[in-house]
C-alpha cells in the first residue's frame, strides 16, 4: 500500500515542533491563513528551526561539540588557502569569523545554521530563504470579553535577484543582507580542487541580544535556506585511507556512484539524488531518507517450487530448473566481467576478487546440481527436504485458534479451520491468495545447493569452510538454513538410520531469539518427524525432535521443577507460564493458560502431565485439537518438543536450539556428554553434523571472546577422528551486518581467512548480487531525524514527539480504519536500562499530559462537542517493556501481546474487545530475531551504539512493506557531539549505512578471558569426554594421556588463533592443572546448605557469582555460568558505620 500515513506523520511532527500549525478557527488564524498562537508564545510552542539573536544562552558543551571535523581549511591536494598573497591581517580575521560562525550554527540557542558544498568553477548559484517571523499584540478572541496575548506570524521569503558573486582566495567572505531583515546570507571560501571548490553557506541572525533577555520578536522561526544550481553541484571530495583492507575496498566499489554532495553545521542538508544532477540543496531541521529494501530476485523462467522438487515423476525438470539458475548466475558473472573494464583502476583489483567469489559459488552450486543428479540418496534426502519445508510453511502459517468456554465442563475452538491443510491440495492452503507458499527465494536454494556435498560426505574438505549467509533483515535467512538443516537430519539417516543422536546445534545469543525462532523451527522438526514415520524402514524408528536448551529463568531445568510449575498454574497459584509454547506448530491452536466461564475455570490445553515409572510425573506437549483432527493431537507420544533440561540430556533432540551462555555450563554438565555423541563411558558414537550460529555480529567484543573461548571446547567435543582424519561439523553463520567476517570467523572457530565464505557474494554494485537487488520501487523504512536545538532538555523533546506521534496517529486521514495500526504501537528503542527507566515514568504522566494540552489546543470543548472531542481522543491504554529485566517465562506472552492489533470495533458493553499496545520500550534484546509484522513505527533515543545495532533494531518494524511501511524517527541530543555528528550528516550516513557498520574485536585468548574461563574449557573437556565414574565425587586427577590431550588441543587452538599468546596461555594451563592435583578437591561443584551458602566441602568448580566459603582457603576455580562478560566484578562493603550528629 502506497500511501501518504507516513508524510502525515512527518509532517504533522514538524507542525509541532517548527510550525507553523495554523488552526482552522476564528481568532486562531489570519486572513491570509498565518496562525495566530494564543496559548504558547513561539519559543515555548516551537523548539526547533530557531535562529536566535546573537549572544543568547548557549550550551554548556564541551569544546569538543564545536567546529566539525569533516571541514578542514586546507587541503593537501588542492591549492592552499594559506597562500602567502592572503596571509595578512585581514586572512586571519576571517579565519576568527569563518570559525565564529560555525561556532554559533552549534550553539545551543543557536543564531546561524550552515551548510558545506562542493561548486564547479563554472556553475552559478542562487539562493532562497524563508522564516517567519512572530509579533506581540493584545487582541480579543471570538465569543469572548478580555483582551489576551496573541503572537501573530508574519511570513518572510526571499530570493536572490541574480547569481550571487561567490568568494575567492582573495576575499573569502561574502555577506547578502536577507531582504529588510536582521538575516544575512554568508558565504565562506573553504579551500580549491582541480574544476570545483568548496564553500560554507551559513545563515545567520544578526541581531543582538538586548539586556540578557531572549524576545520572541527578535527570534526567526521555521528557518530554511535553499541553493539552487545551473549547471549541478560537484559531489564533496572523500578521504582516502592509507592502509586500506578488502572491506574498504570493497566498499569503494559496491558505493562508488552513492555521493555526499553537501555537510550541515547546527542543521542537515537534502537534496535531489534521484536526478542526474543535483541542482538544489537545502538545509533540513528534521531530514529524512528512505532506504530501499534489498529484497530477494526473481529469476524469470526458473521454477523453483518445493512441491515440484519433491516429486519423483517430475525430478527430470526439477534438474534442468536448477541447471537453468546456474546457467543464469554464470551469466550475470559474464556481465560482471565486461562490465570491470569501465572501473577506475584503483577499483579492478577489487572487482577481481568479487568475480573470483562469484566463480566459485558457482562451482559449489554446480557441484550440487550434479550430486542430485548423480547419487541417489542425496536427491531423496532433497526431495524430503523440500516436502518438509513446503509443509512447515503451510502449517506454521495457520492463524491462532483460540478455545473458549463450551457452556459445559469443557471448551472448543471458537472459529475452527474447516480443514487442515494437505500439500497435494492447494485449495487446503490457508490464506493463499495473500501469501507466497512453496517457492524457494533462489538465494535460498542457491545456498543449500553448495552444502550437499559437505553434509553428504562428512570428509569432504567443504566442510571446513565456514559459510557466512549475507543478506539484510526479513531476506529469508532463517528459511535457508533450516532448509538445510532438514537436509541434513535426512542425509544423516539415510546413511545410518540408527544414528539418532544430536545431528544440528543452532546458538542464538539473547532468549527472545531463540523462544522465538524454537516456534519456527518446530513447525520444520513436526514435519520431518510425520515423514520419518512413514518412512521408518529408510529414516528408522528414533524420533526426530527439538530442544531449546536455554537458561532456568525461561525454561525448567528438571521435570519435578516442570510438574510443579504446572501445577501452580493449573491451580491459579502463578500466572508465570515457563513452557514457551503457546501454539500447537502443527494446527495453531492454542496451548497455554485458558480462562474459561468468567475465570472460574482453567485449562492448560497443549500441556499434559504423564505418570512415569517410580510414581514420577513428566510433562510432554500433547495438542488438544481433535476438532482439526490435528496430527499431534492423536499420537501417544505428542509433539516431539522438548524445553526441559532433564529431557535433552536424554532425548539428544535432533535439532537443539540453545543460547550461547547456556554452552558455559557444560563444566557443571557432563550428563550434557550425550548431545556431543558420547555415551556413558565416555566413548564416541557420534557427534553433529552442522552448527548455526545466528546474528554473528552479536559475538564480538567481550561476549565473542568468551564464545571464542569457549568454542575451543566445543570444536573438541565435536569431533570425531577417522581413519582418513578428523571429522568436524559444518559451520553455517548468518547476518545482516557485519564488517571484516573473515577475521572475526577466524578467530571465533579457529579457521584460515581464506576459508570463510560470504554468500552471496558481492557483484559490482551494493544493490545487486544476483540473488538480490534493491527495488526502488517498492516501500522501505523512513528515516527521520529528529534534533531540537531549542528544547529546555532532551526529556521534554521526547515527551512531545511520543505524544505527538500517538495523537498523529489517531488523527491521521485513511480510508480504512485499520490502516491505523501499523502505526498504533510506537516502538521506543533505548541504547540501556537506565535511559529506557527514565522513560518509563513519562508514560502515565507526562506523556499523557501533553496530550491533554495538544487536544485542547485544537479540540477545547468548548469549541466541540463531547462525541467529537472523543473521537480525537488518544489515551494510553497499554504500555510494554522488553528488555533482559523481563521474567524469562513472560518473554513469549510479551511477543504475544506486540501482535494484538487495532481495532475500532466494540464488544457489546461499548468497550475495546482488546487493547493494543500504544507504547512499547525495548533494549537491544529486540534487535535481531523479533518479526512482528504489523509493526510499522519506531523511536530511537539517541544515536545506538554501533551502525549495526542501528541497522539490526529499527529492522524491526515494516517488516510488511506493502501495509505496514516503516518509518523510525531518530531522537539525537543536542549536547552529545557523536549524535550531533550522525544528525548534521544524515543523508550521507543513511545512503550507503551498510558502508559504515564497525568491524568488531575478538580476542578469545587474551589475559582476562584465560583469567576467567581457561580453567573452566579443561574441566568441560575432561568430563565431558570421560565416563561416568571419573564424574562421581570426589574428583580425581584425569589421566595422563587425557591431559595431554587437553594440552595438544588448546595449545594448537592458541598457535593458530593468537600465536603470541602461546606461552602465557600454556603457562596459565600448566598453572591451573597443578592447582587441581594440588587441592585434592572433595567435590566437582559445591553442596548447598539449606539457608542457600555454600557447604565446607571443597569443590573444584564453583559459580563465580557465588560467594566462596572461607573454609575453602581460597581453594576450587570460581567458573562462569555465563559468557556475558570477561570484566571482574567488585563487592561493596560497609566497613564503618557512624551516625551523623546535626546541629539543632
Amino acid at each position: 500500500m502506497d500511501d501518504n500515513r507516513r508524510e502525515q506523520l512527518k509532517n504533522f511532527i514538524e507542525r509541532e515542533f517548527i510550525g507553523p500549525d495554523p488552526i482552522d478557527w476564528p481568532g486562531l488564524q489570519q486572513e491570509n491563513g498565518e496562525e495566530i498562537l494564543i496559548s504558547d508564545p513561539p519559543r515555548t510552542r516551537y523548539i526547533a528551526g530557531i535562529l536566535f539573536p546573537v549572544g543568547a544562552k548557549e550550551s554548556n558543551n564541551d569544546d569538543s561539540s564545536k567546529g566539525d571535523t569533516d571541514i578542514v581549511i586546507e587541503d593537501e591536494q588542492g591549492e592552499n588557502v594559506t597562500n602567502s598573497e592572503v596571509q595578512s591581517d585581514d586572512y586571519y580575521e576571517f579565519l576568527e569569523d569563518a570559525e565564529e560562525l560555525i561556532d554559533r550554527s552549534n550553539a545551543f540557542c543557536q543564531s546561524a545554521m550552515s551548510i558545506t558544498v562542493a561548486i564547479k568553477d563554472s556553475d552559478c548559484i542562487s539562493v532562497f530563504v524563508s522564516a517567519g517571523t512572530y509579533k506581540k499584540r493584545m487582541g480579543i478572541l471570538p465569543g469572548k470579553e478580555n483582551e489576551v496575548v496573541q503572537y501573530v506570524r508574519n511570513p518572510i521569503s526571499w530570493e536572490s535577484d541574480n547569481f550571487l558573486e561567490l568568494p575567492s582566495k582573495a576575499i573569502p567572505l561574502k555577506k547578502y543582507k536577507v531582504g529588510d531583515t536582521d538575516l544575512c546570507v554568508d558565504i565562506t571560501f573553504r579551500y580549491k580542487r582541480t574544476g570545483f571548490s568548496i564553500y560554507t553557506f551559513t545563515l545567520e541572525n544578526t541581531k543582538t541580544m538586548v539586556a540578557n533577555r531572549i524576545n520572541d520578536e527578535d527570534c526567526y522561526f521555521q528557518v530554511k535556506m535553499r541553493l539552487n544550481s545551473q549547471e549541478g553541484f560537484h559531489y564533496m571530495p572523500e578521504g582516502q585511507r592509507i592502509n586500506a583492507d578488502d572491506d574498504y575496498m570493497s566498499n569503494l566499489l559496491l558505493y562508488r556512484r552513492v555521493k555526499n554532495y553537501a555537510i550541515g553545521h547546527g542543521c542537515a542538508a537534502e537534496w535531489n539524488d534521484l536526478e542526474d544532477d543535483v541542482r538544489w540543496i537545502e538545509t533540513a531541521v528534521f531530514p529524512s531518507y528512505e532506504v530501499k529494501p534489498i529484497v530477494p530476485s526473481v529469476i524469470t523462467g526458473v521454477n523453483l517450487s518445493m512441491l515440484d522438487m519433491s516429486q519423483d515423476d517430475k525430478f527430470v525438470d526439477v534438474i534442468t530448473q536448477l541447471g537453468l539458475l546456474c546457467d543464469k548466475y554464470e551469466e550475470w558473472i559474464a556481465t560482471l566481467e565486461r562490465r570491470r573494464r569501465t572501473l577506475d583502476r584503483d577499483l579492478l583489483s577489487t572487482a577481481d576478487r568479487h568475480i573470483i567469489n562469484c566463480k566459485k559459488c558457482l562451482k559449489r552450486m554446480k557441484k550440487g546440481v550434479n550430486l542430485l543428479a548423480s547419487d541417489s540418496n542425496v536427491k531423496k534426502a532433497f526431495q524430503w527436504m523440500n516436502k518438509a519445508m513446503l509443509m512447515q510453511q503451510l502449517h506454521y502459517g495457520m492463524p491462532l485458534q483460540t478455545w473458549v468456554y463450551d457452556g459445559d465442563d469443557g471448551m472448543e475452538l471458537q472459529k475452527p479451520l474447516p480443514v487442515m491443510p494437505d500439500i497435494s491440495d492447494d485449495s487446503t492452503w490457508y490464506n493463499k491468495q495473500r501469501r507466497v507458499y512453496g517457492e524457494w527465494r533462489p538465494f535460498q536454494l542457491a545456498f543449500i545447493l553448495m552444502n550437499l556435498e559437505s553434509m553428504n560426505n562428512r570428509e569432504s574438505d567443504e566442510r571446513n569452510i565456514v559459510d557466512l549467509i549475507w543478506f539484510p533483515t526479513g531476506g529469508g535467512k532463517t528459511e535457508a538454513y533450516l532448509g538445510l538443516s532438514a537436509y541434513t537430519i535426512f542425509i544423516r539417516r539415510i546413511h545410518n538410520k540408527s544414528n539418532s543422536g544430536t545431528a544440528i546445534l543452532m546458538r542464538y545469543t539473547l532468549r527472545l531469539l531463540t523462544a522465538q525462532q524454537y516456534e519456527r523451527a518446530a513447525a520444520v522438526i513436526c514435519a520431518c518427524e510425520i515423514i520419518r514415520e512413514e518412512n521408518a524402514a529408510v529414516l528408522g524408528n528414533e524420533e526426530i525432535s527439538i530442544g531449546l536448551w536455554v537458561g532456568g529463568d525461561t525454561t525448567p531445568n528438571h521435570q519435578k521443577d516442570a510438574v510443579n510449575k504446572f501445577n501452580d498454574l493449573k491451580a491459579h497459584r502463578s500466572n508465570s507460564n515457563p513452557f514457551v509454547m503457546l501454539k500447537c506448530p502443527w494446527c495453531g491452536a492454542q496451548m497455554g493458560v485458558v480462562d474459561l466461564d468468567g475465570g472460574k475455570r482453567r485449562q492448560l490445553p497443549g500441556y499434559k502431565i504423564l505418570d512415569g515409572p517410580r510414581k514420577t510425573k513428566k510433562f510432554i506437549y500433547k495438542c488438544s485439537n481433535r476438532e482439526n483432527d490435528c496430527y499431534f493431537s492423536k499420537r501417544k507420544s505428542g509433539l516431539p518438543l522438548y524445553i526441559i533440561d532433564d529431557d535433552i540430556y536424554e532425548k539428544k533432540p535432533t535439532l537443539i536450539l540453545g543460547t550461547v551462555d547456556k554452552f558455559a555450563m557444560l563444566p557443571y554438565r557432563p550428563e550434557a556428554q550425550g548431545i556431543f555423541g558420547f555415551n556413558k563411558d565416555g566413548i564416541k558414537i557420534t557427534s553433529p553434523d552442522l552448527i548455526i550460529q545466528d546474528e554473528l555480529h552479536l559475538i564480538s567484543g567481550p561476549l565473542g571472546s568468551m564464545v571464542g573461548h569457549y568454542e575451543t571446547m566445543i570444536n573438541d567435543l565435536c569431533t570425531e577422528v577417522s581413519h582418513n582424519g578428523k571429522i568436524t561439523p559444518k559451520i553455517i553463520a548468518s547476518t545482516a551486518t557485519i564488517s571484516r567476517a573473515k577475521e572475526q570467523c577466524h578467530a571465533l572457530y579457529g579457521c584460515s581467512t581464506d576459508a570463510v565464505f560470504q554468500f552471496p557474494p558481492a557483484g559490482l554494485d551494493a544493490g545487486d548480487s544476483f540473488f538480490a537487488n534493491e527495488d526502488k520501487q517498492k516501500n522501505g523504512r523512513k528515516y527521520v531525524g529528529i534534533l531540537a536545538s531549542a528544547s529546555p532538555s532532551d526529556a521534554t523533546t521526547a515527551i512531545r514527539l511520543y505524544a505527538a506521534l500517538l495523537y498523529a496517529v489517531k488523527t491521521m486521514q485513511v480510508d480504512d480504519e485499520e490502516q491505523r495500526d501499523p502505526y498504533w504501537t510506537n516502538v521506543g528503542y533505548y541504547n540501556s536500562i537506565r535511559e529506557l527507566g527514565q522513560a518509563q515514568t513519562w508514560i502515565k504522566a507526562d506523556i499523557d499530559q501533553h496530550l491533554d494540552v495538544m487536544y485542547k489546543r485544537r479540540y477545547d470543548d468548548k469549541r466541540f462537542n463531547q462525541e467529537e472531542y472523543r473521537a480525537y481522543r488518544r489515551y494510553i491504554w497499554r504500555d510494554e517493556e522488553l528488555t533482559s529485566r523481563v521474567p524469562g517465562d513472560m518473554v513469549t506472552a510479551s511477543l504475544a501481546n506486540l501482535n494484538i492489533k487495532y481495532s475500532p470495533e466494540l464488544n457489546e458493553d461499548g468497550k475495546v474487545k482488546e487493547y493494543p499496545i500504544d507504547i512499547c520500550l525495548a533494549t537491544n534484546m529486540i534487535s535481531v530475531g523479533l518479526d512482528v509484522q504489523r509493526l510499522g513505527l519506531m523511536t530511537v533515543a539517541g544515536q545506538p551504539k554501533t551502525t549495526s545495532e542501528y541497522i539490526q533494531a529499527t529492522s524491526r518494524v515494516g517488516r510488511n512493506a506493502t501495509d505496514a511501511p516503516g518509518e523510525i524517527f531518530v531522537l539525537y541530543r543536542p549536547g552529545r557531539p557523536r549524535d550531533k555528528s550522525y544528525y548534521e550528516q544524515f543523508k550521507l550516513y543513511h545512503s550507503k549505512l551498510y558502508c559504515f557498520v564497525e568491524p568488531t574485536s575478538v580476542t578469545p585468548f587474551s589475559s582476562p578471558v584465560r583469567d576467567r574461563a581457561l580453567h573452566a574449557i579443561i574441566v568441560g573437556m575432561l568430563r565431558l569426554e570421560s565416563g561416568e565414574q571419573f564424574n562421581e565425587n570426589p574428583p580425581g586427577f584425569p589421566k595422563p594421556e587425557l591431559v595431554e590431550h587437553v594440552k595438544a588441543v588448546v595449545e594448537k587452538r592458541v598457535r593458530d588463533i593468537e600465536p603470541d599468546e602461546v606461552e602465557d596461555t600454556m603457562k596459565r594451563l600448566q598453572d591451573r592443572l597443578n592447582s587441581w592435583e594440588d587441592w585434592n578437591p572433595a567435590r566437582w561443584t559445591p553442596q548447598k546448605n539449606y539457608d542457600g551458602t555454600m557447604g565446607n566441602a571443597v569443590p573444584l568448580i564453583y559459580s563465580s557469582s557465588d560467594k566462596p566459603n572461607p573454609v575453602w582457603d581460597k581453594r576450587g576455580f570460581g567458573t562462569p555460568t555465563s559468557m556475558r562478560s570477561v570484566d571482574a566484578s567488585c563487592e561493596a562493603k560497609v566497613l564503618l558505620n557512624r551516625y551523623i550528629e546535626r546541629d539543632e
